[in-house]
């Protein structure tokens, strides 16, 4: 097992990976953590998971409780925040207490917003069970839920305890979320490491078989460059926006769809594409990088066009959290792969033309 630690100046916390789920109640108890526990999870993950967790945590002499929300970045919404408050105060959740976010990144987004929100801030523990929360969303903090307009624009900068992965838990996720995930593993040799990135090209059909040392040295370089930008800038007020590629466009889509469509991971690799059509565009970076990054995405098995009205896409853009003075930050791979930039003067007709182009 592998320990990842995340210096902060205040909330620092360790990251397990290659743990294993019957163990989680063993270092929840080594750690002292509080007794009354709320696990949150959604249908789909607690069928297979939340029997399991239930049993190891009471077998360690922890009171749990489990709250099932329903499946899907749709139910990311206030309505959903305002029954999980209602689930804390049913099992008299106070803020000695400890809440768990067992599943995927809508699990744990809400979960931590929760977390965050209720009686003010509650100790919480992020076990994530997909790809996509293993390598991103459950390392840095952020939390939220989405409106009709855009994504996570309601949210909060909120630091787990821990998170415990059990990297396992992937051999029952479906296909489609598992290359999901993978948008977000390519995301960070594009943007901070040119030998990761060459690493995923030359073992992408082993990754996705579920290679387990592959898996293994993915998660955890996706979580050590993800934890030393968050140890820089735990709030985004500078370099920790990098880790935003491809999300600007991506965002929208997911947005414009109605979160229906695409996949968070899928949305954010057609918005990889579209990004590095820009630098193009721009100049900054060569058609054979833009290739090649566009090759490993599609061989990832991840989409590289959408189908959806340009102006759609463009109309939701504006409502991205990342605009600032009416002006759109978008992050672009910048001269080579393994570095990026955030521009926020692009031409709309730029923006325009890369969404045409990548339109199917």
């Amino acid at each position: 097992m592998e320990k990842i630690k995340v210096n902060l100046s205040e909330n620092s916390y360790t990251v397990y990976t290659g743990a294993s789920l019957n163990d989680v109640g063993i270092y929840l108890k080594k750690r002292n953590f509080p007794k009354n526990v709320l696990v949150i999870t959604n249908t789909t993950v607690g069928k297979i998971y939340g029997e399991q967790v239930m049993e190891k945590l009471a077998g360690c002499g922890f009171m749990p409780a489990i709250v099932r929300i329903p499946d899907g970045e749709k139910y990311k919404t206030l309505n959903t925040v305002r029954e999980l408050y209602q689930a804390c105060l049913d099992v008299n959740l106070d803020r000695h207490s400890l809440i768990i976010a067992l599943g995927g990144g809508v699990v744990g987004d809400i979960a931590g917003f929760v977390a965050a929100t209720f009686k003010r801030g509650v100790p919480f523990v992020q076990v994530p069970t997909t790809l996509l929360a293993m390598v991103d969303s459950s390392v840095g903090g952020k939390t939220g839920v989405n409106l009709k307009e855009s994504k996570n624009l309601i949210g909060s900068f909120y630091q787990p305890k821990m998170v415990f992965t059990d990297i396992s838990t992937l051999k029952t996720l479906k296909r489609r979320e598992f290359t999901g995930g993978l948008a977000e593993v390519i995301k960070y040799g594009i943007i901070k490491d040119k030998n990761f990135f060459k690493y995923i090209e030359k073992n992408i059909n082993k990754i996705k078989s579920l290679d387990p040392k592959m898996l293994e040295y993915v998660i955890n370089k996706s979580c050590v460059i993800k934890k030393r930008i968050v140890e820089v800038d735990e709030k985004e007020s500078g370099i920790r926006a990098i880790l935003n590629f491809g999300h600007t466009i991506g965002h929208a889509i997911e947005a414009a769809t109605k979160y229906n469509k695409y996949l968070h991971g899928e949305a954010i690799a057609v918005g990889m594409v579209c990004a590095s059509q820009i630098s193009v565009r721009l100049g900054i970076l060569g058609k054979r990088d833009a290739q090649r990054i566009k090759y490993l995405i599609k061989k990832a098995g991840l989409p590289v066009n959408h189908q959806l009205n340009v102006n759609r896409i463009l109309t939701k853009l504006i409502y991205d959290k990342k605009t600032k003075n009416g002006k759109i930050n978008f992050v672009l791979p910048y001269k080579k792969i393994g570095q990026v930039v955030i521009k926020d003067d692009i031409p709309e007709k730029i923006i325009n033309d890369a969404l045409c182009e990548v339109k199917k």
